[in-house]
């Protein structure tokens, strides 16, 4: 924007510096090319600022999506981590259940040996 007001001025100097030695018609089509001049570039600036504000539209969008996928990301995450979880606990509780099916078959075993063990031992005493 400087730039566009510092080549205003120089345009306004270099056609008052012009105009002095001018004559009334000249001056008359300088004043209508400065009108001209100032016109465009107001156009242009106008355009200019109408591309900065859809550019900054345009990232903010951006940034609202990255943050829904990223919500949606971890929303999946913490999904997977209670199924992953649940697996575990199931998985523990499989274990466990199992682990009480062999002490008890064991038990039964030991007991089934120890009566036979009892049985063999009062045969081999008489009784």
């Amino acid at each position: 924007m400087k730039v566009q007001t510092l080549t205003a001025a120089i345009a306004a100097a270099v056609l008052t510096l012009g105009l002095a030695a001018c004559s009334k018609e000249d001056a008359e089509k300088a004043k209508s090319s400065m009108s001209e001049a100032a016109e465009t570039m107001k156009e242009k600036t106008d355009d200019a600022m109408d591309a900065a504000g859809d550019m900054m539209d345009d990232a903010a969008d951006a940034t609202e999506d990255a943050m829904d996928a990223a919500g949606d990301a971890m929303a999946d995450a913490g999904d997977s981590m209670s199924d992953a979880m649940d697996d575990a606990m199931d998985a523990t509780e499989d274990a466990m259940d199992e682990a009480g099916d062999a002490m008890d078959d064991m038990a039964d075993e030991a007991e089934d040996a120890a009566e036979e063990a009892g049985e063999k031992m009062n045969e081999a005493m008489g009784n």
